[in-house]
């Protein structure tokens, strides 16, 4: 007999929130990891492509390459495949967390949806853009002072239409429907979501971290062995994919939770 370990039945505090996360993660992992895999890979089309060229991959790109036609079709290509994937994966964790079986129906689902949820990572980026571009037309000192209060404004944004996309996955809501909800399941529970990102964020770079140590520690001459940069590579790419499972069932977590708070709140 299959666990369920969604839907929840209760609200729950942020300790139960990490741990039924870490169970969703652990049960679900097997089946997501081909998904936020690929996910990954697509993600670094430019960078091979850089390589390619024999040329390192800045970390921020350049203007040689905004103005570079192949590398903006990789680049394009490549985030909105990771962004269906991404999605996929957010389905199949809850599809295989409620003791349902796991098929190809969660990324046909995702595919369908492309032009949902490319029009909700649109408008959050540009909403993210118009509220850090403002200032720039500022002159100082009120740039700065501007600056630093549209950050947090963006800071803000940013967590209370963090739950659209799963809205529109998990429940079909148009574009708008799905950012509104979002932004009504944010409202009075703000820190504590953001308080859960972060920890979950925390873990996520502090493994990575904690793995780039011990390869220099283990592979001191990767870089004048490729057997061995390639290996470290893989290893972090495999680490980045888990990184992303766990933090969409940090997602799938927080939006259940929320949905059933708002179910319960006065009013």
């Amino acid at each position: 007999m299959a666990i369920t370990l969604y839907p929840p039945t209760r609200p729950r505090t942020l300790a139960e929130l990490l741990d039924s996360s870490l169970k969703i993660f652990r049960a679900t992992l097997p089946k997501c990891m081909p998904y936020a895999s690929m996910a990954i890979l697509l993600l670094q089309l430019p960078t091979l492509y850089e390589l390619s060229r024999g040329r390192m991959p800045p970390l921020i790109p350049s203007a040689a390459q905004m103005n570079d036609p192949v590398w903006i079709t990789l680049y394009t290509v490549g985030y909105l495949l990771f962004c269906i994937l991404w999605m996929a994966t957010l389905l199949r964790q809850a599809t295989v967390a409620a003791g349902r079986a796991a098929g190809p129906a969660d990324l046909l689902d995702a595919f369908k949806q492309t032009p949902a949820i490319v029009a909700i990572i649109l408008l959050g980026n540009l909403l993210i853009l118009a509220l850090l571009s403002w200032p720039l037309s500022l002159i100082e000192p009120y740039r700065s002072a501007l600056f630093g209060v549209m950050l947090l404004a963006a800071i803000y944004a940013l967590v209370a239409f963090s739950l659209a996309l799963p809205a529109r996955m998990l429940t079909h809501k148009s574009v708008l429907q799905s950012l509104s909800y979002s932004l009504r399941l944010v409202r009075g529970n703000w820190w504590r979501t953001l308080a859960l990102y972060a920890i979950a964020a925390s873990i996520i770079i502090t493994v990575l971290f904690f793995a780039e140590v011990m390869a220099a520690l283990i592979l001191p001459d990767a870089t004048h062995q490729p057997a061995a940069r390639a290996l470290i590579a893989a290893v972090m790419l495999a680490l980045l994919a888990m990184g992303g499972i766990f933090f969409t069932a940090i997602l799938l977590n927080t939006f259940s939770d929320l949905e059933l708070r708002q179910s319960v709140r006065p009013g």
